[in-house]
């Protein structure tokens, strides 16, 4: 029995040992995050994406990310439209873009009930206050069908830095794996939920039911006029967009860019007959270049009607 306990215990200790906690905060250029943004008026699709990332020769990381609404496409909420993070050698991460001085978000390493100063309020060198942070709660869940961990962190103002019970202004959960999860509440103007994501390649959820018109309904698309999810998906270096129409007509097939720059146009207001159609993209420009990894967007327009729809070039 004896021998038995130890190699549990060594067991254990071996599991501990290699969880990484890099997995909260995947840092890898080209991983992307599309959200549900909710805030009881004006609902939207919030996508964020890592578009760097580098180690310096102290070994801390850096990642800078990019966010923007899609509907249409404007600075986001929540998250920075342009926001640089550092993690350092203890799984601390940094947000070097909020002035005036860093912002001490996670610890990803943190077990439940640990906190820290975020920031520290200040004027003329007189301390007045703290903005805090706490792990309220971790625990194992489900996520895209996958068994993870999940820890909720809590920013609040307290007076002095060793208060725990300052009343919560926001939060935020982070999903091993997978990264931001959710964030809003208290303060916060609308909440973000994980709708889907790309992780080093792989798809997870959706990141494909994108909100083109916050006023459109069904009755805005005639009857057989349909625009496909383009396949593959995420694609490299090339992929097949199909659509349908219900009769001849005059139709525009247009690749944007995640900034709305037209890139390449597939079709260009072409008479082109009813049915079914496949048309194959081989990830260049119009002018033959081929173009970077990134979100595109592409727009089937005909008869005064337009459908759009996102998809993921991953080198």
């Amino acid at each position: 029995m004896k021998t038995i306990f130890c190699y549990i215990i060594l067991s254990s200790t071996m599991l501990a040992q290699t969880e990484d906690p890099l997995e909260y905060f995947p840092y890898k250029t080209g991983n992307m995050w599309e959200y549900f943004w909710y805030d009881l008026e004006y609902p939207d699709t919030l996508q964020n994406f890592n578009i760097s990332d580098s180690v310096d020769a102290e070994g801390n990381i850096y990642v800078t990310q990019s966010a923007r609404f899609i509907n249409p496409i404007k600075p986001p909420g929540l998250l920075g439209d342009s926001a640089v993070y550092k993690i350092d050698k203890s799984y601390n991460v940094f947000c070097l873009t909020r002035p005036p001085q860093e912002q001490f978000l996670y610890k990803l390493n943190a077990q439940q009930g640990d906190q820290w100063v975020s920031w520290i309020y200040q004027d003329s060198n007189e301390i007045y206050g703290y903005e805090m942070v706490r792990v309220a709660e971790v625990w194992e869940d489900e996520l895209f069908g996958i068994k993870t961990t999940f820890k909720s962190y809590v920013y609040y103002y307290a007076p002095d830095s060793t208060d725990t019970l300052g009343l919560t202004r926001i939060g935020s959960i982070l999903a091993k794996g997978f990264g931001l999860w959710w964030k809003g509440g208290g303060d916060a103007i609308g909440d973000i939920y994980l709708r889907g994501c790309v992780i080093n390649d792989t798809l997870y959820g959706d990141t494909t039911d994108v909100i083109t018109s916050l006023r459109i309904s069904s009755e805005d698309i005639r009857i057989g006029f349909e625009l496909n999810q383009n396949y593959p998906n995420p694609f490299n270096p090339s992929t097949t967009i199909s659509f349908k129409l219900p009769s001849s007509n005059n139709v525009s097939l247009i690749v944007y860019d995640e900034m709305g720059k037209e890139i390449r146009r597939l079709i260009g207001n072409e008479w082109t007959s009813g049915g079914n159609h496949k048309i194959f993209w081989d990830g260049k420009s119009d002018s033959n270049q081929i173009v970077a990894s990134g979100v595109y967007y592409y727009s089937l327009v005909s008869d005064g009607t337009r459908i759009t729809r996102s998809m993921i070039l991953l080198k």
